[in-house]
């Protein structure tokens, strides 16, 4: 079987993505161009639930094979990468399909069948590539399969009750996240294995002694190594961010106008990268390395992508519109979007001690009331003049981290439950 790296660990000095890591990766590509389909011809509380539904179902997915690639290391087996890259675009691809008759334009259900056996298929293969016997300790979660359960029953479910079911499944998926510790659970395995043993008949004299049974050991993630690829996929998102918009301005009318919305879009996004990748870490705006908790980490970058993916759907709606006014709808989608990033920043920033009192207060009155104070009362202004006051800001935000000094933390000498990212 062919693996990423055959190079001997006492070798390795610091971690990088691998090709095979890269080329798995760009499965998110056709993730968020497929779920622009969502939002993309109408925008109610429908559509955006069954994106984030959907969004969530993939991010999961590929969290599953990018963990198992991390702590796998060397041994990490390509193969499995591609299998999981394959599902992964399946589900992509059912993606239009499962809006089309979700959003109520079509009764074929066989999008959203293909979607969860895609799912299911794609998740339990992941959840198999650990060794025996290793307990994830950072996000135990992509090891057990009960998220799964209402995915199966969906698939003799009628078309509303897929959906129901599909959302019970990834919900229980984010509880189990929330609560479930990867070290509690290797000491209940470990106090279950030697309460078995104990338990056992002695041998018989001359017999054969029972064996040693299962190694339950526990693992956790590369941090510096985790920090590189959530960082990478957050870069990956903002690429087909931009793909979105060049594809709205090839169908627009060509002038001066639609040069300021392509441009202010650019700004906006080329923005949103400096804050997440240079001045943040991990991909996440603020965070500095070894501050927060790998679990952590992982949560945020899931609300900090899935946001992302909808500021560029947004963009792209708002470079069609041109000099007109965005529908209520729109406006709100995009400014409530970019005041979400913000929001996790600034959330990001207090967990990690990288901001003081000062820094929160600007951030939250610029990052996040500033987009929502456009929301409620830029209702006549062009999409591409909100969109220029949009990136104004996030440049706004830009200038201050060139000019404000990192806050500096003691470092503390207990220990965390999760190993911290970029420690």
């Amino acid at each position: 079987m062919v693996n990423i790296d055959d190079e001997p660990k006492d070798t390795r000095i610091e971690r990088h993505a691998s090709w095979a890591e890269l080329f798995f990766d760009l499965v998110a590509v056709a993730g968020v161009a497929a779920l622009a389909h969502v939002l993309g011809s109408e925008l109610d509380s429908a559509a955006l639930g069954l994106y984030a539904l959907l969004f969530l179902a993939l991010w999961l997915s590929w969290t599953t094979f990018m963990l198992y690639s991390n702590v796998a290391a060397g041994q990490t087996r390509v193969l499995r990468l591609m299998v999981g890259m394959f599902g992964l675009g399946v589900m992509a691809a059912s993606v239009p399909g499962v809006a089309h008759t979700v959003l109520g334009h079509g009764n074929d259900i066989r999008p959203l069948n293909v979607f969860a056996i895609a799912y299911i298929a794609t998740r339990v293969y992941g959840s198999k590539s650990w060794q025996r016997g290793a307990v994830l300790l950072d996000f135990p979660v992509v090891q057990y399969s009960a998220g799964l359960l209402p995915w199966f029953a969906s698939l003799w479910a009628d078309e509303h009750w897929k959906v129901a079911l599909w959302a019970a499944g990834v919900g229980l998926d984010l509880l189990l996240i929330l609560v479930l510790s990867g070290s509690k659970v290797l000491q209940r395995l470990q106090s279950y294995l030697t309460a078995q043993k104990s338990t056992r008949r002695r041998p018989r004299s001359g017999g054969r002694p029972d064996g040693a049974g299962a190694v339950i050991h526990g693992v956790s993630v590369d941090p510096v190594h985790l920090s590189e690829r959530l960082g990478l996929f957050v870069i990956i998102v903002l690429g087909e961010s931009v793909v979105q918009v060049v594809a709205a301005a090839s169908e627009a009318r060509y002038d001066i106008g639609l040069l300021a919305a392509a441009l202010a879009s650019f700004i906006l996004l080329a923005g949103i990268f400096g804050l997440s990748v240079v001045f943040g870490y991990a991909g996440l705006p603020h965070l500095r390395a070894g501050r927060i908790p790998a679990r952590a980490a992982l949560g945020l970058h899931c609300l900090v992508t899935g946001v992302v993916a909808t500021i560029a759907v947004s963009l792209s709606l708002a470079v069609r519109h041109g000099s007109d006014p965005l529908p209520e709808q729109g406006r709100w989608l995009l400014c409530g979007a970019v005041a979400a990033y913000f929001t996790l920043g600034v959330v990001t920033g207090v967990a990690s001690h990288s901001s003081d009192l000062p820094r929160t207060i600007s951030r939250v009155t610029t990052g996040i009331t500033a987009p929502l104070l456009l929301g409620l009362l830029a209702t006549a202004i062009s999409g591409r003049t909100l969109v220029i006051s949009l990136a104004l800001i996030v440049l706004a935000h830009l200038w201050f981290e060139r000019r404000l000094t990192p806050i500096q933390v003691a470092p503390s000498n207990e220990a965390a439950p999760d190993a911290p990212v970029g420690s």
